[in-house]
């Protein structure tokens, strides 16, 4: 069988969401698979092989099914390095420091007394984002909600720890212990869209 047209392959992407790839990075990657299947049918006939390549795949379907489920905890590592090493986290962190130093409080404790809790306060709406996002989207991504479980965990981190510190610290290194756990919050928001975009981009290049 020729090469499959864009419609073919997103009526296999569609088969694939039916069947309950809501993940689309584990979709991508059994797309691919699939796609190099059906191509290397001799029969012309493109709903006819893809019936039957669902049929030979049944057992590696599921099992990559529920390697959806894996995959939520297994990316950590890649997650921290995803926060931490990416570029626009420290953007984030220098922005905060330089917006926090030059805001017009009296006195450092009174920025404390109101402002040390804005860590814990921006992830809320992300909370009830993420909730919707999770049942309503066919296009999640296993990195998105392991990084929601990393963030969440670090910023319970800094309820029972990181607040004390700030506290406890003069001007300078609680600025930078605020402005640091402030920029992990917006990150919050920043990687959906980043895993999305990544996704996208893979996703367009099967289409090529």
């Amino acid at each position: 069988m020729k090469k499959l047209m864009q419609e073919q392959i997103e009526q296999v992407n569609q088969k694939l969401i039916t069947y309950g790839f809501g993940f689309i990075d584990i979709r991508i990657e059994v797309l691919d698979h699939l796609i190099c299947l059906l191509e290397e049918k001799e029969c012309n006939d493109f709903d006819a092989n893809l019936n039957v390549v669902f049929n030979e795949q049944n057992d590696y379907l599921k099992t990559q099914k529920l390697s959806q489920w894996y995959l939520l905890t297994k990316q950590r590592v890649s997650i921290f390095k995803d926060i931490f090493l990416n570029p626009v986290f420290l953007v984030l962190w220098v922005c905060c420091f330089l917006v926090f130093k030059s805001l017009p409080f009296v006195n450092h404790q009174t920025f404390l007394a109101d402002l040390d809790v804005l860590p814990l306060a921006l992830p809320i709406i992300s909370f009830v984002v993420f909730g919707i996002y999770y049942f309503k989207s066919k296009n999640k991504v296993t990195s998105t909600f392991g990084a929601f479980f990393t963030l969440s965990f670090i910023s319970m981190f800094y309820l029972y720890f990181g607040i004390h510190w700030v506290r406890k610290f003069s001007e300078l290194p609680s600025l930078i212990l605020l402005s640091g756990f402030t920029a992990i919050s917006l990150m919050f928001y920043y990687l959906p869209i980043y895993y999305k975009l990544k996704n996208d981009k893979k996703y367009n290049a099967l289409l090529q």
